[in-house]
């Protein structure tokens, strides 16, 4: 799956270096969160890009959001997002079309991240999306994985994904706690 992102996220245990790190992290977790206004920049940042590559054909795509924890977790974040794409991508909301039942639950672990998908599964409506041209969104990209397994349940349902959109995408930088963290948090360049 071809993707593309607007931005470069780095998490919260490397250290920033530019001013633009600590602005593209507030921009995700709050987007996270919910909050409208940042739902509304997301959504012009979407919606400019779909319409610079599609023109008047932007109403034959979908956007489907990635299913995030739970249904609640997955309304609270992309509703309001979803319908101002819908609204002025003039294209059909897919979000009355996803359904998240139970709860995914992130089992931290000092060396490695692990997800307990137990009581955890998406329902898609078939009868929307068969045959449909659908673009993935999430707000963030880190190995793919999520997305892809998105992906296979919507062709599986009969979509035509033909990529995936993503606010940012995860990159590497160097840890807070070591000698080169500590030197960039006192540097003239912050």
């Amino acid at each position: 799956m071809r993707t593309f992102n607007f931005f470069d996220y780095l998490p919260q245990k490397y250290q920033a270096i530019k001013p633009e790190d600590n602005k593209v992290r507030t921009f995700i977790y709050n987007f996270k969160d919910g909050y409208k206004e940042t739902a509304i920049q997301a959504a012009q940042l979407v919606c400019n890009l779909l319409w610079r590559w599609y023109s008047h054909n932007c109403s034959e795509y979908t956007i489907a959001c990635v299913p995030a924890s739970s249904e609640k977790e997955y309304r609270h974040r992309f509703s309001y997002f979803a319908a101002i794409i819908a609204n002025n991508c003039c294209e059909e909301n897919a979000m009355k079309h996803i359904h998240v039942i139970g709860q995914r639950e992130a089992k931290h672990r000092v060396a490695n991240h692990i997800v307990s998908e137990d009581n955890y599964c998406i329902s898609l409506d078939n009868d929307f999306f068969a045959g449909r041209k659908v673009i993935i969104f999430d707000d963030l990209i880190t190995t793919g994985t999520t997305a892809r397994k998105f992906e296979t349940a919507l062709k599986s349902a009969g979509a035509e994904v033909k990529g995936g959109l993503f606010l940012g995408r995860t990159v590497k930088g160097i840890y807070k706690n070591s000698f080169w963290g500590r030197f960039a948090a006192h540097s003239l360049y912050m």
